[in-house]
């Protein structure tokens, strides 16, 4: 009864340690399999490997490997399988399997839906992890647009000289940069901006923006303030000085009116007719000031 007893004992144990080989082997085919998937770009095939690896252990109460999740998670955004590319991401993640393609995938990844704060987070890691990386450059122009759609602007400012000459000339980051010395209010730059951008792209919304209001604000600003002067001494020396200041009021209202009168013809936004109708008041001209008031009260 004793031997009988160490004879099953003995036999489970042989077909745990033989259930232990083949699953230990049927693993490693997986992994195989899954890596010359991978190398041949089939997503599909690789993607269910990875899936198959996890399942069994799952099965077996043992722990899966994070660079099984991390390569699962790569093939998975292969397939543009957006959900099942941050699950599986995030968990080799949390398992410190990550490598600088999981920080990319995953800020791609979060940028599909939307989530703008964990494409930056994912971003920062990679330019902190990895700044030597041959991809440097793609990940900070990518952080770079990410700054100035989620309006961090001071970071945007900080990671521009960062980028290569090639985005430097490039319309879009240039409009990008252009708008964040707009909104920190660096003047000089941001007008120097303006017209590189324009010789860019002369309907570059950004740059005519920016030169309209700054004519537009410089005669407002000349204008009120020589008027309340001369008001406060109506003296001859005084009226000369005012006369000479509204010339180049006039010339500044000018460009402004030119400048938005391009704008609103790309644009039809009733901003632009408003400052039009601003300018024509200026110019003491009535027909068209209503105009464009009319305009500006028309929605989009």
């Amino acid at each position: 009864m004793i031997y009988s007893l160490k004879s099953n004992i003995r036999f489970i144990i042989i077909l745990i340690i033989l259930s232990g080989c083949a699953a230990s082997n049927q693993n490693k085919q997986l992994s195989n399999d899954a890596k010359s998937a991978m190398a041949t770009g089939d997503y599909q095939k690789a993607l269910a490997s990875y899936e198959n690896i996890i399942a069994l252990n799952k099965a077996a109460n043992k722990e899966t490997e994070g660079l099984v999740y991390n390569n699962a998670g790569i093939a998975a955004w292969g397939l543009q399988q957006t959900e099942k590319t941050i699950e599986y991401l995030e968990t080799a993640k949390k398992l410190s399997a990550s490598t600088s393609e999981t920080f990319s995938t995953l800020a791609n990844a979060y940028k599909k839906i939307d989530n703008l704060s964990k494409e930056i987070s994912n971003l920062q890691e990679y330019v902190e992890r990895y700044p030597q990386n041959k991809e440097i450059n793609p990940i900070r122009v990518q952080l770079f647009d990410a700054y100035v759609r989620s309006e961090n602007w001071e970071q945007g400012e900080q990671l521009w000289p960062l980028l290569d000459s090639a985005s430097h000339n490039n319309v879009q980051f240039l409009t990008g940069y252009l708008r964040i010395k707009r909104k920190l209010e660096k003047v000089d730059e941001r007008d120097n901006l303006a017209k590189q951008l324009l010789k860019l792209d002369k309907n570059n919304i950004e740059a005519l923006e920016t030169l309209a209001e700054k004519h537009y604000y410089i005669a407002d600003e000349t204008y009120v303030r020589e008027m309340k002067a001369y008001e406060k001494n109506k003296t001859m020396k005084q009226y000369n000085k005012v006369t000479e200041a509204i010339k180049r009021v006039n010339q500044d209202y000018k460009t402004a009116r030119d400048y938005f009168e391009r704008l609103y013809k790309l644009n039809p936004n009733p901003r632009y007719a408003n400052f039009l109708g601003n300018i024509y008041t200026r110019f003491e001209n009535k027909e068209k000031a209503n105009h464009y008031y009319k305009l500006a009260k028309k929605k989009n």
